[in-house]
């Protein structure tokens, strides 16, 4: 078998990267829980019943939206803004998106944690929900995220201060502190599959391994798989391997104005991996140019998709127009699939965009909401009217988020 090379992959940010791509889960300061990329040590987990995890999706759609209020404040709830306290519009864009995730706010708004004796993520659990319940309680507009501020930056030294942040970082700090206050799984099984079992056979048994491990309502909802494909040159020897995925972080065209598919072509590409990059052939039995290539295995019931606009250095910011499909059930991910002759479809329903540069921006939120089924603008503590589909698409679009149909 070809061995892979480990690549750190791109993260918008203050990280480097030399790779055009990235499907890590989300980095933290502690070492890495996701066994294909470190071998991090298990965290503190709260033991979260399976059962109420289930319960919680089982609901319709729109119903942990809905109270015994009217359909008019049905239909206002969530139009809640999010006041900055300080360089967090990179926070309060995020947030907006995460509130207008249906599953993931249906258990929200129906959990009641406690801070007492809680871990760090707990407590970023608790305020996140509490913040949540607050938003989507109706006739109230503006809320302000203090303690959660105050309970995230208490995990992550980073957003101690008021700096400005990048906001899909802060997207995986976030869901991933999140992950780990509910995680349940069980460490310290070892991974072992037969090589000559068929590819479909070791990503099953690579997902439930890594599910056993790594087992919370997030990961549910948020995690894919990628089917990484490695071919040897020289002998034409392939191994595959299979890795948990929190989002899709996509390169963009040289070309001004693109589609959505041909930044995720870019992501899906084959690479040449020479010189330095050369992985060592097992049945070579030395170092070897290979080429890579990347299909999604495993499809996600919520796909964030993060177009690159940063340089890794973050000295320059591309503004190309990207046109994502906006009505519903639009985008279909099958042709990216590792198994062909399949048809997944997303609707998209929120995204976060940046104005301005490298030097100075503001994030906003556009969020369809679940009962009106009508988009608004978040900015902070600002909520707009009813936005028309044909204001989606922008420069400014930098994380996108769908729910698969």
């Amino acid at each position: 078998m070809v061995q892979p090379t480990s690549k750190t992959l791109a993260r918008s940010g203050t990280g480097s990267s030399s790779s055009a791509r990235s499907v890590l889960p989300p980095m933290t300061p502690t070492s890495s829980r996701y066994w294909d990329r470190d071998s991090g040590t298990s965290r503190s987990s709260i033991s979260t019943s399976s059962a109420l995890n289930a319960s919680s999706l089982k609901h319709n759609s729109d119903d942990g939206y809905k109270s015994a209020s009217s359909s008019r404040d049905e239909k206002s709830e969530g139009l809640c803004g999010l006041r900055n306290i300080g360089n967090t519009c990179f926070m309060n864009s995020v947030i907006q998106c995460l509130s207008h995730t249906q599953e993931l706010t249906r258990f929200l708004r129906s959990h009641h944690g406690s801070r007492s004796s809680a871990t760090k993520d707990q407590q970023i659990l608790h305020e996140f929900a509490k913040l949540i319940q607050e938003m989507w309680t109706s006739n109230v507009h503006t809320v302000t995220p203090m303690e959660l501020k105050r309970a995230f930056s208490t995990k992550h030294r980073m957003y101690s201060d008021y700096n400005q942040q990048d906001a899909q970082e802060f997207l995986r700090f976030f869901l991933d502190s999140l992950h780990s206050a509910l995680n349940s799984g069980v460490k310290g099984e070892t991974l072992n599959i037969d090589d000559n079992l068929s590819d479909n056979k070791k990503a099953d048994l690579t997902w439930e391994w890594y599910t056993r491990h790594e087992n919370s309502l997030v990961r549910d909802l948020f995690v894919g798989q990628l089917k990484s494909t490695l071919k040897c040159t020289t002998c034409g020897n392939t191994s595959v391997t299979f890795d948990p995925f929190w989002d899709l972080s996509v390169p963009l065209p040289s070309s001004s104005r693109c589609k959505l598919e041909a930044c995720l072509d870019l992501f899906i590409r084959e690479e040449v991996l020479d010189g330095d990059e050369m992985p060592t052939c097992a049945k070579c039995k030395t170092r070897r140019k290979c080429t890579k290539s990347f299909t999604i295995q495993r499809f996600p019931k919520y796909l964030v998709i993060h177009l690159k606009r940063f340089s890794e250095t973050r000295w320059s910011k591309l503004s190309n127009i990207v046109e994502f499909p906006t009505s519903d059930s639009e985008l279909n991910m099958g042709s990216y699939g590792a198994n062909s002759n399949s048809n997944v479809h997303y609707s998209l329903y929120a995204i976060s965009n940046h104005m301005g540069s490298t030097a100075g921006g503001h994030y906003v939120a556009l969020c369809k909401h679940p009962v009106s089924r009508k988009w608004h603008e978040f900015n902070d503590n600002i909520v707009s009217e009813a936005l028309s589909e044909n204001h989606l698409v922008s420069s400014s679009a930098y994380i996108l988020f769908y729910e698969r149909t």
